[in-house]
């Protein structure tokens, strides 16, 4: 339904189904560190979980760049110019607490996909953080759990799976949602079916779940622009792409057994465009 704000790049996933996703993670941090230090004509490989340097298994790279350059053409025609006249419209403070408030709405699902993976106390964090920022910070227009110091973190059911060993599989792009692999295309669908917020609004094909799935798909688009350009500017746009998701979901999931990973931060801070 939505990620969450001033997240740490190690624990950014990508749980949220908006149209044409950016292929790297978009959760929000206080700033856009090392960015530039990113090749964008690079392809970069992936880091297995003991440390060693591999490329995603791409058997269906043929259908895979045709999605890419249907998924691509539509932003360049639709989403872009959306999201542009959003930034341009809104101001950056309202903005700001949208992108708060949308995030806010993914603590219960957050909070599930820790009580799966047993993490009990991270469960814990998540639930107080939505009933603060929900009653205090005004239905989350505010991060006042953060501000108190429980800073917020993300789950979902790829890392889920990934923590109990399921193995990413071959990568997929999917069709107006972007980058994945077979696990974690799995686990979006079954996180459609768990939400509480998408139970209670009667699921995403309700008007509610469409508006709101609209909502959250400009404000990604929006916060994500430096992204699509650092992709676009690649000498190889899908491979970089590619490289770079299967890269932020590898440090998903070592953050779910409690391991972690250097790896390029590529998130997007709120209210940054």
């Amino acid at each position: 339904m939505g990620a969450q704000p001033a997240a740490d790049a190690s624990t950014a996933s990508a749980n949220q189904t908006t149209p044409a996703s950016p292929p790297v993670s978009v959760a929000p941090a206080p700033e856009m560190a090392g960015a530039g230090a990113v090749d964008p004509g690079a392809a970069l490989p992936a880091i297995t979980s003991t440390g060693e340097i591999d490329q995603p298994r791409d058997p269906w790279v043929k259908v895979n760049r045709s999605i890419f350059k249907f998924d691509t053409s539509l932003d360049h025609a639709v989403l872009a110019p959306v999201a542009h006249g959003y930034t341009h419209v809104v101001p950056k403070v309202v903005r700001f607490h949208v992108t708060s408030a949308l995030f806010n709405l993914g603590e219960p699902l957050t909070a599930t996909n820790d009580l799966l993976q047993l993490r009990v106390g991270s469960a814990g964090k998540a639930v107080f953080r939505f009933i603060i920022n929900s009653t205090v910070g005004i239905a989350g227009l505010f991060d006042v759990a953060g501000a108190s110091g429980v800073p917020i973190h993300i789950s979902d059911f790829g890392q889920t799976l990934g923590r109990y060993g399921v193995k990413a599989g071959p990568y997929v792009m999917l069709p107006l949602l972007g980058p994945s692999n077979v696990r974690d295309g799995f686990g979006r669908l079954v996180d459609n079916f768990i939400d509480p917020v998408e139970f209670l609004i009667g699921g995403i094909t309700s008007p509610e779940g469409i508006s709101l799935f609209v909502l959250d798909g400009v404000d990604l688009r929006a916060r994500a622009d430096d992204t699509f350009n650092t992709v676009y500017e690649a000498t190889d746009p899908y491979a970089f792409a590619r490289s770079a998701y299967t890269q932020m979901r590898t440090s998903t999931i070592l953050e779910a057994t409690g391991k972690q990973a250097e790896l390029p931060d590529f998130d997007v801070a709120p209210g940054t465009h």
